[in-house]
């Protein structure tokens, strides 16, 4: 049975083939340059944040430039996804620790359910849609970069200061909604029927029982990139 969003038919033809089309440019990114040379991988991790950073302008200027989602305070550029594009340029190219890890837990859980639960107007083969799943694709290997090209490791920390960031952006962009009427981060209303927060209450509750099942999942998420205790 498929589920619709207001344009694309979620599990349709086109949704399965951004799917599918995300899926092996990750593996071809990652799995081309994990067996690399140090200096390769983090010279494969700069042309990266280039590529996202190119992702970012082409993505916020379209919005910007054509007015997609109505009056201007809905166009701003500072909805969860887009923040994380430019975590992801400042990780890559940087590789700070902080900034690399939330790129890592936001994007492999936040940007992950905009895959696969896509609030997109308009399908295939527009060019919004094309930058939609740009936008959120791109952010699967840079997130894998971090502990399979960088070869970080986190601990618990990571993973709990990772929380608190975005609970942070949260904090902060909610009085921003309530006074512009927008949505950015979903703290006033979930994006698509059938995602995660429609099982949690309403907004923007559904973030305050979000908090432990998301630090649960981090903890789970630091097990195969963890370090390793020094002897």
């Amino acid at each position: 049975m498929v589920e619709t969003t207001e344009g694309i038919v979620r599990w349709s033809v086109s949704h399965w083939g951004a799917i599918i089309a995300t899926a092996a440019v990750t593996l071809s990114i990652i799995g081309g340059a994990v067996r690399k040379p140090l200096e390769t991988r983090q010279k494969v991790c700069r042309a990266l944040a280039v590529v996202v950073g190119l992702v970012y302008l082409t993505d916020s200027g379209y919005i910007i430039i054509t007015q997609h989602h109505g009056s201007w305070e809905q166009n701003l550029p500072f909805h969860f996804c887009s923040m994380m594009l430019l975590v992801a340029i400042y990780a890559l190219w940087t590789r700070n620790r902080t900034a690399c890890w939330v790129l890592y837990f936001g994007a492999l859980t936040a940007c992950l359910q905009g895959l696969i639960t896509p609030a997109l107007e308009r399908d295939f083969p527009t060019l919004r849609y094309f930058l939609f799943f740009s936008l959120h694709g791109i952010l699967m290997p840079a997130a894998l970069a971090v502990p399979l090209l960088l070869r970080m490791r986190a601990r618990i920390k990571d993973a709990l200061k990772s929380l608190l960031l975005m609970d942070a952006y949260l904090l902060c962009i909610h009085p921003f909604n309530l006074l512009l009427g927008t949505n950015y981060g979903f703290t006033t209303a979930s994006p698509v029927p059938g995602c995660i927060l429609d099982y949690l209450g309403p907004a923007p509750q559904y973030y305050l029982l979000l908090q432990i099942p998301a630090f649960l999942l981090f903890s789970l998420m630091v097990l195969p990139v963890r370090e390793k205790e020094s002897q």
